[in-house]
């Protein structure tokens, strides 16, 4: 039974694991957004592009 306790005590002060999850779901998260505005307003961006490019 003291083993189990160690074990838990060790995997609980473990932080690289926590703080690893929590990078790759913020990351998810921004990419989740970024395709979401760019699906949102890739036509008007597109539009902004052609106005500029046919300026000149």
């Amino acid at each position: 039974m003291d083993y189990l306790t160690k074990l838990i005590v060790k995997i609980r002060e473990n932080r690289k694991g926590q703080t690893m999850t929590e990078y790759v779901l913020i990351l998810a998260a921004v990419a989740v957004a970024g395709m979401t505005a760019y699906t949102l307003l890739g036509g008007k961006i597109t539009s902004e592009i052609t106005t500029v490019t046919s300026s000149f």
